[in-house]
């Protein structure tokens, strides 16, 4: 592995073509740099890179600990300690803890041989932050504080110099060519210091335009600085607001969870804002699966309790999961299948109007720039709950969306967000995962 050394950038750039003229297939192993020496899902990098190859995958996409190698000086930081962020309550939960137990991690180390192996089995990677949507939950909280501190329209281009300062690290060791895209922030349409998922923080044009200002700055300073790598853009859904559209993207990633309310009949009244806060159980129809004496929600609050919080949201997901009575999974599962069944035509005119509708952006603001499904089609919490596993219909459904995104165009697409070799599938449906990925490179 390669030894982390001063941190001084010293490769100038050199041209490249956009992922080399091949499709990205892409695998989704958030966590892949976090992983604490007792050891989870991603311990063993060497294994984890050679599998993913062997599912047919040709990318992975991660946290890249930007904010977190580095000082604001640029210093390196070495190990930093990685803590569950939901404790014992976040163990079922699929992506949620599956990084060991709590300890401390060199990350750039772990890029470094992250990006060994990817030369290795021929993979490219794919850098990202997810710093103010979840990294921070697994932070010490004076960590968290130094980078919350930070000014709202200060942030994008401080996370544009954290950037800077590990891709500087990684070309000192020649491996930026594994790079096929970086990404400042996943999801910066919906960042909650911005104007937040569905726009609920209802932000001005002026301050919409603003905030894009601020990313369009940073953007340009990393193009500068790495002419040879391509920048992009990550959104939570193609409805993105084009308010907020940096008119100097090169790659728009954007996110199509067409099939993420097919668990309404199970999260029904419990994530939406608004509703009631204190007995979440008595107020929905998931309370019939849940075991008999379930942990009040008030407990999963104050595991968050003097630390970064996390969105109401995440704290309802994290007490419905923690819950649900395993003897009934297999109930859930045969309700799934029902769904998938009676809406299955209404989920794929889902998915061609998402398509269609980022296509239209696409060629309106950024027609040059590649277009990647980076995550997708649902998320289902509990990590035995197989109901998509299971499902003939379900991996049909997929073959599907990857005839779609091939005729669209599309030039890399993830299978499903929860696919990872944390995730139940990366066993138990490998032949199908391997089938896809080369259905949409067209093998």
């Amino acid at each position: 592995m390669y030894n982390i050394q001063e941190n001084i950038c010293k490769t100038k750039g050199k041209n490249m073509k956009p992922f080399s003229g091949q499709k990205l297939s892409i695998c989704f192993p958030i966590w892949l740099l976090h992983d604490t020496p007792s050891g989870g899902a991603y311990h063993d990098l060497k294994r984890c890179l050679q599998e993913t190859a062997e599912r047919g995958f040709n990318c992975i996409r991660f946290d890249d600990g930007a904010g977190i190698l580095h000082t604001s000086a640029g210093m390196r930081r070495g190990a930093v300690m990685v803590r569950p962020p939901f404790q014992d309550y976040g163990k079922v939960l699929r992506q949620l803890d599956c990084t060991g137990g709590e300890g401390k991690v060199d990350r750039l180390q772990r890029l470094l041989d992250t990006l060994e192996y990817a030369e290795q089995f021929g993979l490219s990677v794919i850098l990202s932050s997810w710093y103010y949507l979840h990294t921070c939950w697994y932070c010490d909280e004076d960590l968290n504080e130094e980078l919350h501190a930070i000014p709202a329209h200060e942030r994008f281009l401080y996370f544009a110099e954290q950037l800077d300062h590990l891709l500087c690290e990684i070309k000192r060791t020649g491996l930026e060519k594994r790079i096929a895209f970086a990404e400042i922030f996943n999801e910066a349409d919906g960042l909650n210091f911005i104007n937040g998922y569905g726009a609920r923080n209802h932000l001005s044009v002026e301050e919409r335009r603003r905030f894009r200002d601020d990313h369009e700055k940073a953007l340009a300073f990393l193009r500068a600085r790495h002419p040879d790598i391509l920048f992009a853009y990550d959104t939570y859904t193609a409805w993105t607001d084009p308010e907020q559209m940096p008119r100097n993207l090169q790659v728009w990633n954007f996110h199509n969870y067409f099939l993420w309310g097919i668990y309404s009949f199970l999260e029904q009244n419990l994530l939406q804002d608004g509703t009631d806060v204190d007995d979440p159980a008595e107020s929905t129809t998931a309370r019939r699966f849940m075991k008999e004496n379930p942990v009040p929600l008030a407990d999963i609050r104050a595991v968050r309790s003097g630390k970064t919080p996390a969105p109401e949201d995440w704290i309802r997901r994290v007490w419905l999961y923690s819950n649900l009575d395993e003897r009934k999974l297999p109930e859930i599962d045969a309700l799934f299948e029902e769904e998938l069944e009676k809406k299955e035509e209404k989920f794929k005119q889902d998915l061609r109007e998402s398509l269609h509708h980022a296509q239209t952006l696409h060629r309106q603001i950024c027609p040059d720039a590649p277009l990647v499904v980076g995550e997708g089609v649902s998320y289902v919490g509990h990590k035995e709950l197989l109901c998509e596993e299971h499902s003939e219909r379900y991996w049909k459904m997929l073959e599907y969306m990857i005839l779609q995104y091939r005729e669209a165009g599309i030039s890399g697409c993830v299978l499903r967000t929860c696919c990872g070799p944390e995730d139940p599938c990366w066993n138990r449906n490998a032949d199908q995962l391997c089938r896809l990925n080369r259905l949409f490179r067209n093998e």
